[in-house]
């Protein structure tokens, strides 16, 4: 059994649509894909990618990122519609929960962005028309929001008997980042992840965590953890015109964290 990793399809665009549904629905039947959040923000579209994701593989493990928790039109909250998202995975047998697979544990992990995480102290002079702050809508009681999502872990934050890989949809530290010199949206440092969730990853003891968000695919070792992005991105942002699925762990084999960073040559380019 293998593990693969992508990030934020946003399968909004037809596009990336497009590319998920031709995922083979033979190739992967024993294999578990975790998709690490950003989706979509209609709850119709997350459904029809989650069916078909479900359709290719043994298992799938998602958690919401930022675009799924937007309400735009809806009566509800984005705390009310992470819950309608979770009874969504549950009708349709993805896990947002820690879930055995074979010898190993994935350990899906809540997450939202502390400002603080941007040490050098940006301004956000760009944030104005970041959509978060105009499509989320928050309970007044929630207080601070990351704090909020990383304590919903805390009944996860346990001893497994066996590796944990864990994932999130916002980065757990800052060298995941370029320096800002090299980035085109200079705030993002500010809306990008949070340190309360590297704290858990080394709760949990974890040898690989997947993340998304930033849209820069990373796979590195950092302390003895290896970090994975895999993000199809939007459209315009791609090099490549085909879906990679990135496989970060083949459970039939011994792995160090070490030697699974790098093993690019188990990415799986579906054009």
């Amino acid at each position: 059994m293998r593990i693969f990793a992508i990030s934020d399809l946003h399968t909004d665009f037809v596009e990336n649509r497009r590319l998920v549904e031709e995922i083979p629905k033979r190739s992967y039947k024993d294999d578990v894909l975790i998709v690490a959040g950003d989706i979509a923000d209609q709850i119709e579209t997350i459904k029809r990618t989650l069916s078909v994701l479900r359709a290719s593989f043994k298992m799938v493990f998602f958690t919401p990122g930022n675009h799924e928790l937007w309400v735009r039109g809806e009566t509800y909250d984005s705390i009310e519609k992470l819950s309608r998202i979770l009874k969504l995975c549950d009708s349709l047998d993805v896990q947002h929960s820690p879930r055995r697979v074979e010898n190993a544990w994935v350990v899906p992990l809540f997450s939202w962005y502390d400002s603080a995480f941007d040490t050098e102290g940006d301004d956000g002079a760009e944030l104005d028309g970041w959509a978060d702050f105009h499509f989320c809508k928050w309970p007044r009681e929630i207080g601070e929001k990351f704090e909020y999502f990383v304590e919903l872990n805390r009944p996860n934050i346990t001893s497994y008997d066996g590796p944990v890989i864990s994932f999130s949809h916002f980065l757990p530290r800052i060298e995941l980042l370029p320096s800002r010199d090299y980035l085109r949206f200079k705030s993002l440092p500010r809306v990008a992840g949070c340190s309360l969730i590297e704290r858990q990853i080394r709760e949990l003891k974890s040898i690989i965590h997947v993340f998304g968000h930033s849209h820069i695919n990373r796979d590195c070792v950092l302390d003895g953890v290896r970090y994975v992005q895999n993000a199809l991105s939007y459209p315009r942002e791609r090099f490549v015109t085909g879906l990679a699925l990135k496989e970060i762990l083949d459970l039939s084999k011994e792995r160090s964290p070490e030697q699974g960073a790098e093993a690019s040559s188990h990415d799986v380019l579906l054009s």
